[in-house]
């Protein structure tokens, strides 16, 4: 490529190419799939940290064939990966093999050698910049040419244009082939105009087609793509034939950002493609490497994908070879969902402000559904915390919902009896819960009290918890309430020592994990406590690796052999192996089987994770539907399935997803995610950062006190869940669980659905398997595997070693002779001495001494205890001292034998692998992957091979001799000496991680020399001998391995003693006051965003003080100090996975996108963030005054702190926006010439006005007041919204073409019928404006008042009407109910000068805290003090509110006048139904003196004159009766109060922009370009004709 640049500068061709202007506000960003997610969690962290982007906790949206927003074609494509029939590759500390190096252009026959096999282009990596394609495009060096094929068609040729347009590149390319060595296909010219096909779908197509024409190899294949930017894209274009990728839209976007200053503005061009190249090449080699693949020559091309719902056609077109089992989509679909995107590009777009997000990665109300979202999520804690059977309904309704839209196995109904059986002829619960266990979470991914929780629970129940891979201390696994059943032995085999072993119910050996198949893990230092480190024999702050491939496993034989060891090393145990769903893993389940393995569980690919980039979680995997089905198929043909027990896994939450997976051929379930849920998890999707802000998910003590499950939550979970399979087993006609098992024929597929769900065909997962093979036994675990474990010679030994097991001798010497045929020796015996004596090992006075001859044969001393040592006379095979638990081995050539010990292999590959403590001298050279993972062991070595101390993390190594390559890789603890005979050790060491010493400290010469006389001693090593003899000459040659962060961590405990000894003697120095609050400027500019929440106070003072603000009629609010902080209560909000604060369940009814307003203040953008807020908010200047902020109420962090300030900000941002010119009228560019007449202008009439207007219709707006505003202009009082605020937004309105029409009184001065009659639509706003009344005696007296009456007529006076109305100045005043009118007659009537001001609330004083029955995120009913109530108590010296206070009589003073009302006190009781009672208390009455009662007791419903003259429906709440806001009457339409009853602002806003959408669809015959909730414009299955 060098030479290729080189020649076009030479050409006078420019250097620096043309990068077209791009920005958030791109076009081109929205007719490729990007979002603003795509852009801010993937694309920016590529460019500013050089690598992808983590995520955690799991995939749970729809897959791509059940997706209704028209994804791009990449995301119907699953990558495939290793499990058992090879290893992946850990390209990380292994990328010595890894290279991406590849040549592109024409090949020649390679059976003859010519010079022209030589004559191709070498391109370093496959992503090439935008420089560099235009070299390609225009070069000539050596008679090269290239051919730019365009992809791109006219819009107006429709769907069969795309599919000619698919045609005509083919034909191009192959014509182009013949006389060019280059074939660009490029998307370039897509536009208003012209639609473009998919770069994945053109490549596809061309490179099958020039295979077919035999021209493939004449041609190298580039794209230029707009569309690609993940490291998934790219992988999938190189699987699919492209030799090179321009990903250009990603750069030229980067670009723009850069001169923005969203990026670093230092970063040139080069920069940002260098760093997103590399964080690209980081990626590819990872997904390489997760199939065991190490060069891009060998993965280009070869297709390791499948597809997930692509019809036939698609396939054979594009991907053919490709396995496609669902079939799915058309091409003509694919057409379709290109022009969707177009449609939504270049149309005009009414309310679009932002680039459409649908909340892929983070839930987004109105987005993408997610299996997890908040109305689940709520109600599956509330069932299971307060064991409420009505919660859990509703927790059933909403994930079924979510299952319907997002899963596999939503697309299956169950064919249920007419009449279902009686319930108590059904199987127990009791028993069904048996059959549940725990995903395999680790003690290091989730804190130690979710963990043993987890684990109690499941013991309680009979049910089983997994350890996961980190291990379990040996307090917990001894504890019969406290251990996890099965222990898993995964790749990193952190604490799996003999006696972890012995004391498991199952021993599950971890293959893959379904979130991030073919992946490792990495617990980073900072979170490896000392808890963590001990029980994974580690050191606490080391960081610790779990590579990709197990390193004992290369193949199913390997397999077979650890399902070996670890049977031998627990013989009562059984043997699960856990795979991941993908094409093939029946295939692969049935060589598990015949390894003899007892228990498979087969994991689905939306199953959750602690850390991993986006890429694993999101593209590689299968749903568990797929996997289960062809695994209990295979097996069943395989007369295997009697022989294992089969376990479902992956998101599975309610008892419908139970019996699917049954009926599929599951005998047990296993659930992560949802008892995470149970016990208080949200879904932050934050566990990679360690900030989990329940206590979960974190090893930061201060996080972990928040933890609040309980055992007895996940035990009410699992009793409700199994309760529910009851009831659909009774449905079915099936009485017992395993009777469901494999029953095929009580599924049916779902008529119901999207157009694209109705495509796939699920027959292969319906197929009955006992129909292929009949009369095979499917009871998994019914056929015991045969281990022939009478055979073995550790039943020799353990019978010569009785004595000392029983405690009746001291010691016992055994000689006996061993050959290869005998496997795990020592490995049984160890588990009986581990079944007595636990981690201890033989006690220190007892010893087993074994002597050996002969050639041993795998696994040989696996997991050897304490006490017992072993010398053998010859040779052992591979995995010598795997799991090394405290015991010794020895090994040393026969003594007869000629050859010199330190040139020949003694012990086969992987020895000492997942050490924890004993010694191991071998005299001799040890094969590859020495003393992998060893964290304990000391061991002498003459030599050893490649791989050499990798992801050490503990222990002593001595090795004398050379080493292989990449010696030390992923070494972060223990100590190797190498003596360097050749000099050459530091070209074969992996300096990553390590640090080469001389040495010369004294304590390690000590060592190395006591070491070298226990190997001369044990083993005869003359080699030892010599080095002793010249040791202080041979001293220099050795070199100490030691890693950088074991360094640090003993430099930090070293100074942790030095600072303690100090701090004895030295009082700490006290800061002045001055000195401690540093200055906010400074302090702002370096917050910290992610650990904002722990470390910054919510804001609290929020209005004026409470004496200075109730002297006049200002607006309370102190804006001036409020927005000096708000950058630091930005950095509070903590950007949940799962935002509840956005949410319409529990949050904001808009949708608003508060995470992110929040991000983009943080990062001072504020124009970004008007955007945003104004996407899914008309008014935010009045919700971010009068709300009383349910988002807050929902915020996550209010769980145990208090919430963030969102109120604010959100004012904060609309105010800056007017501030600042921003906010203009905004006039439609078109007119479509319908009418819309608006009754009420009130938030509701005003937000549907404006959405309606935007859409080009005439509107105009009916109002009986003088003034528009409604609730807003004379409901709410001045100073808690100015009347200027109002006007400015009604003005705003007024010029953007929306016609008022005020003192107009529809149904009195003008006839609702005629409305009807004269508008295309009419929209009712009208509001609940029925008051609430109380008849008791004496309501005929004057000075009784509606509340509403008292504010509306002292609005009118201030705003210059002559209007007399009830006053509050010198009377007694009493306000009869609370809540947010009756604070607002509070202040009113303080400002007007009252006497005193009382107010009476029925119901008792709330809690200062939340109560059992009102659980987070409900509303919470807790005592507040809002402004009015703080003005009186600073007035009046108390708080004006009397609770548990019942009205009996209005007292007349003689002249027709209120004088008093006669109280009496209540107290309120449940009753045993569970429901409260009022009642009152005897001796408790008195008389208030009141010349002034307002009466705020809320509203009824709308009047009802508009409603008789209409003959509107009502409900049964006397609101207006409407269907997706339609009443009864074709164009009457109804929003806000009058629609839903009495409530909030937000919610009239809310209801009048979707009423305004309804009415949109109604006026355009079913299609509108108006957004849904959410602010995001919703799929439509009647595609909008494109005006342009």
């Amino acid at each position: 490529m060098e030479e290729l640049r080189k020649v076009h500068l030479e050409a006078k061709r420019p250097a620096k190419p043309k990068y077209e202007p791009s920005g958030l506000g791109d076009k081109r960003l929205s007719l490729y799939g990007y979002s603003t997610e795509t852009i801010h969690m993937l694309l920016l962290p590529m460019i500013n940290n050089k690598k992808e982007a983590l995520g955690s906790m799991g995939n749970d949206v729809p897959l791509a064939c059940l997706s209704t927003f028209a994804p791009i074609l990449y995301d119907y494509f699953k990558q495939l990966f290793a499990q058992v029939t090879n290893p992946p590759i850990d390209p990380f500390r292994e990328k010595v093999v890894m290279s991406l190096q590849c040549p592109i252009g024409p090949e020649v026959n390679i059976l003859k050698p010519a010079p022209k096999q030589v004559h191709r282009l070498w391109l370093k990596q496959p992503v090439i910049s935008i420089a560099d394609l235009e070299v390609l495009k225009q070069t000539t060096h050596r008679n090269w040419s290239a051919h730019v094929i365009d992809i791109t068609f006219p819009a107006s040729e429709g769907v069969p244009g795309f599919l000619k347009k698919l045609q005509s590149i083919c034909e191009e390319a192959h014509e182009a082939s013949k006389s060019n060595q280059i074939i660009v296909l490029s998307d370039r010219l897509a536009g208003t105009d012209r639609v473009p096909i998919s770069s994945l779908l053109s490549l596809g197509a061309v490179h099958h087609h020039l295979i077919e024409m035999r021209a493939r190899m004449k041609v190298a294949l580039v794209v230029e793509s707009g569309e690609a930017r993940e490291v998934h894209h790219i992988c999938v274009l190189l699987g699919y034939g492209a030799d090179a990728i321009c990903p250009y839209l990603a750069l030229e976007l980067a670009s723009s950002l850069r001169d923005q200053g969203v990026l670093d503005t230092s970063l040139t061009d080069e920069v940002i493609f260098q760093n997103y190249a590399q964080a690209m090449q980081t990626g590819i080699n990872k997904v390489m490497a997760k199939m065991g693949i190490s060069t891009l020559q060998s993965y280009k091309g070869a297709q390791i994908f499948e597809a997930v719902g692509l019809a036939d056609d698609v396939i054979d077109k594009c991907f053919k070879g490709t396995p496609s089992r669902l079939g799915g989509v058309t091409l003509e679909t694919l057409a379709q969902e290109a022009f969707d995107r177009h449609k939504n590009t270049y149309c005009v777009a009414p309310d679009s402000l932002i680039l459409r997000d649908t909340g892929h990665f983070h839930w987004r109300a109105g987005g993408e559904k997610h299996l997890n979202e908040p109305a689940s999520i709520a109600a599956l804690q509330e069932s299971a915390i307060n064991k409420s059977q009505s919660a859990y309904e509703k927790f059933k309704e909403s994930t079924m919902e979510s299952v319907r839209n997002c899963m596999l196995r939503g697309r299956f109904e169950l064919r249920t009896l007419d009449q279902p059986l009686p319930l108590d002829e059904i199987e127990s619960a009791s028993e069904i819960v048996k059959r549940f266990a725990t995903g395999a979470m680790s003690f290091g991914s989730i804190s130690l009290e979710a963990h043993q929780t987890l684990a109690i629970a499941m013991n309680k129940v009979g049910g089983k918890s997994n350890t996961g891979e980190g291990g379990e201390d040996p307090e917990r696994y001894l504890d019969r309430e406290k251990r996890s059943s099965i222990k898993q032995v995964a790749s990193g085999r952190f604490g799996v020592t003999s006696s972890y072993l012995a004391h498991a119910d199952d021993l599950q050996i971890k293959m893959a994990q379904g979130a991030k198949p073919g992946e490792g893990g990495e617990l980073p230092g900072y979170k490896v406590s000392a808890d963590i480190a001990k029980t994974r024999h580690s050191v606490a702050g080391v960081g610790l690796i779990s590579p990709p491939p197990h390193h004992d496993i290369y193949s199913i034989e390997d397999l077979a052999e650890l399902i070996y060891d670890l049977k031998c090393a627990n013989p009562r145990a059984r043997i699960s192996v856990k795979l991941v769903s993908e094409v093939g893993v029946g295939v692969v389940a049935s060589g598990v089987a015949k390894g003899k393995a007892e228990h498979i569980v087969v994991s689905g690919h939306d199953g959750g994770t602690g850390a991993s980039s986006w890429t694993g979680i999101k593209s590689a995997g299968l749903p568990w539907e797929l996997g289960i089905a062809e695994t209990h198929q295979v097996l069943v043909l395989n007369n295997l399935r009697s022989r294992i027990v089969l376990q479902a896994d992956g998101q599975i939450r309610t008892g419908f997803d139970v019996v699917i997976a049954a009926l599929l051929g599951a005998d047990e379930i296993g659930f992560s995610t949802a008892p995470l849920i149970v016990m208080g998890c949200t879904m932050m999707r934050k566990c990679h950062l360690n900030t989990c802000p329940v206590g979960i998910a974190t090893q930061d003590p201060i996080l972990r006190k928040k933890f609040t499950g309980q055992p007895e939550h996940v035990i009410n979970y699992m009793f409700m869940l199994a309760e529910e399979v009851r009831q659909l087993m009774a449905k079915l006609g099936v009485r017992t669980y395993q009777e469901l098992v494999g029953r095929t024929d009580l599924l049916k597929v779902s008529e119901s659905g999207s157009a694209k769900a109705k495509m796939l065909n699920l027959n292969l997962i319906l197929q009955n398997a006992l129909h292929m093979r009949p009369g095979v036994n499917i009871k998994g675990g019914s056929e015991v595997q045969d281990f022939q474990l009478e055979n073995r010679l550790d039943n020799q030994l353990i019978d010569m070693a009785k004595g000392v097991l029983e405690g009746a001798e001291k010691s016992v010497d055994i000689e006996m002779k061993i050959t290869n045929e005998c496997r795990a020796f020592t490995s049984t015996l160890s588990y009986h001495i581990s079944c007595k004596y636990d981690e201890q090992g033989l006690p220190d006075d007892q010893h087993i001494n074994i002597r050996l001859k002969g050639s041993a044969g795998q696994s040989f001393c696996s997991f050897l205890v304490k006490g017992i040592t072993v010398t053998l006379e010859g040779d052992a095979n591979d995995y010598v001292g795997k799991g090394l638990s405290g015991g010794t081995v020895i090994i040393y050539p026969p003594k007869t034998s000629p050859f010199e010990s330190h040139l020949n292999v003694i012990v086969g590959n992987v020895c000492l692998y997942g050490a924890t403590s004993g010694r191991a001298y071998m005299r001799g050279i040890a094969s590859e992957r020495f003393a992998v993972r060893n964290s304990g062991a000391v061991a002498v070595v003459e030599g050893v091979g490649d791989h050499g101390c990798e992801y050490m993390t503990g222990g002593i190594v001595l090795i004398l001799g050379l080493t292989g390559r990449n010696f030390a890789a992923g070494m972060s603890g223990g100590i190797a000496y190498v003596w360097d005979t050749d000099g050459k050790f530091s070209t074969k060491c992996n300096p990553e991680l390590v640090e080469l010493c001389k040495l010369e400290d004294k304590d390690d010469v000590e060592l190395v020399k006591t070491l070298l006389h226990e190997f001369k001693e044990l083993t005869g090593s003359l080699i030892a001998e010599q080095l002793i003899n010249e040791f202080d000459i041979r001293r220099k040659e050795f070199v100490k391995v030691f890693p950088y962060e074991y360094q640090r961590v003993l430099k930090q405990k070293a100074s942790e003693v030095t600072v303690n000894s100090i701090q004895q003697n030295h009082e700490p120095k006290i800061q002045d006051i001055e000195d401690s609050v540093a200055d906010l400027s400074i302090e702002q500019k370096k917050l910290d965003k992610v650990r904002g929440f722990m470390k910054y106070p919510r804001e609290t003072g929020l209005y004026r003080p409470a004496d200075k603000r109730m002297k006049d009629w200002d607006e309370i609010y102190n804006f001036t100090h409020v927005r000096k902080g708000l950058r630091v209560q930005a950095a509070r909000c903590m950007d949940c996975g799962v935002p509840f604060c956005q949410s319409n369940s529990h949050g904001c009814p808009l949708g608003n996108i508060i995470p992110k307003w929040n991000f983009l203040v943080f990062q001072n953008q504020w124009r970004q963030a008007l955007n945003h807020l104004l996407q899914t908010n008309n008014f935010p200047e009045f919700t971010g005054r009068v709300c009383p902020a349910p988002c807050e109420g929902a915020c996550v962090l209010g769980i145990s702190e208090p919430s963030v300030t969102i109120k604010n900000i959100e004012c904060a941002i609309i105010d800056h926006g007017f501030e600042n010119g921003w906010i203009t009228p905004q006039i439609p560019p078109f007119r479509t010439g319908k009418q819309v007449a608006v009754v009420g202008s009130g938030p509701s009439g005003l937000a549907c006005a404006h959405q309606l207007n935007k859409a080009g219709h005439l509107v105009t707006v009916f109002e009986r007041n003088d003034r528009v505003g409604g609730l807003l202009q004379y409901g709410i009082p001045t100073m808690k919204l100015s009347k200027s605020v109002v006007q400015r937004r009604v003005d705003l309105l007024a010029a953007e073409g929306i016609t008022f029409k005020t003192n107009v009184n529809v149904g009195k001065d003008i006839s609702a019928k005629e409305l009807s009659e004269e508008y295309d639509a009419v929209v009712l706003c009208t509001g609940a404006t029925w008051p609430r009344d109380l008849p008791l005696p004496g309501r005929q007296l004057g000075g009784i008042h509606f509340a509403m009456e008292f504010l509306e007529s002292w609005q009118k006076k201030q705003l210059g009407a002559n209007h007399n109305g009830p006053h509050a100045k010198d009377k007694n005043v009493i306000i009869i109910g609370g809540g947010d009118t009756g604070c607002d007659c509070i202040a009113t009537s303080l400002r007007q000068g009252a006497a005193s001001i009382t107010t009476f609330e029925i119901l008792p004083e709330p809690s200062p805290k939340r109560t059992a029955d009102n659980p987070w995120p409900q509303w919470p009913r807790v005592f507040r003090v809002d402004y009015g109530h703080d003005e009186v108590k600073v007035r009046f010296g108390a708080d004006p509110r009397v609770f548990s206070i019942l009205t009996q009589e209005f007292i007349d003073d003689g002249q027709g006048h209120v004088s008093g009302v006669k109280t009496v006190n209540v107290e309120w009781t449940k009753d045993d139904s569970g429901r409260w009672q009022m009642n009152q208390v005897p001796g408790t009455e008195k008389v208030f003196p009141a010349d002034l009662v307002l009466l705020a007791m809320g509203f009824l419903g709308p009047e009802r004159a508009i409603a008789d003259q209409l003959e509107l429906t009502l409900d049964a709440r006397s609101n207006f009766n409407t269907k997706d806001y339609k009443t009864n009457l074709p164009n009457v339409f109804a929003a806000g109060d009058c629609r839903r009853g009495q409530s909030l602002v937000v919610w009239a806003i809310s209801e009048g922009r979707q009423a305004a959408r309804s009415v949109d669809e109604f006026l355009n015959r079913g299609k509108t370009a108006l957004p849904g909730p959410g602010g995001i414009v919703q799929p439509s299955s009647n595609p909008i004709a494109c005006p342009v």
